[in-house]
């Protein structure tokens, strides 16, 4: 990665059928780049908690905006797989809010560094290549 994308460059991440659903995409990994600035930050003794917190947060609220998103489109076009990727949306969104939640209790930069630059990226590239691929097919039928 660079200094500029320390986790996921934008461009790293796969195109799917639609558009709004890789802007998405694209804004999540800014998000998320952002915070992996901050942890990078951390790790060379700079810890700014009340700013990690803040990108911490803005990530999430992003996530469940861009989950509700999707979700509703999902259903709105009867995709019929919505129930395996709607449970995929609840486990990521209870993983994300589970680091939030230790963050908050403990300010470990390491654990919340490790979901960051490990456990995230490659959920995040399977998720796109696999669910939001297929999904994103489907929809481009109805929506732009």
């Amino acid at each position: 990665m660079s200094d500029q994308y320390p986790v996921l460059s934008p461009e790293d991440i796969p195109g799917i059928a639609l558009e709004s659903m890789n802007a998405t995409h694209h804004e999540e990994a800014v998000l998320v780049n952002t915070l992996g600035a901050l942890l990078q930050r951390a790790d060379d003794g700079k810890v700014d908690e009340a700013a990690i917190s803040a990108a911490l947060d803005e990530w999430i609220t992003h996530t469940e905006e861009h989950f509700a998103r999707e979700n509703r489109l999902m259903q709105e076009y009867g995709f019929p797989p919505y129930a395996i990727h709607a449970e995929e949306h609840a486990s990521a969104l209870e993983n994300l809010r589970q680091i939030q939640q230790q963050w908050t209790e403990n300010h470990q930069a390491e654990d919340l560094g490790n979901f960051v630059f490990n456990t995230w990226p490659q959920w995040f590239q399977m998720h796109v290549n696999s669910m939001d691929n297929v999904t994103a097919q489907f929809l481009s039928s109805f929506v732009d």
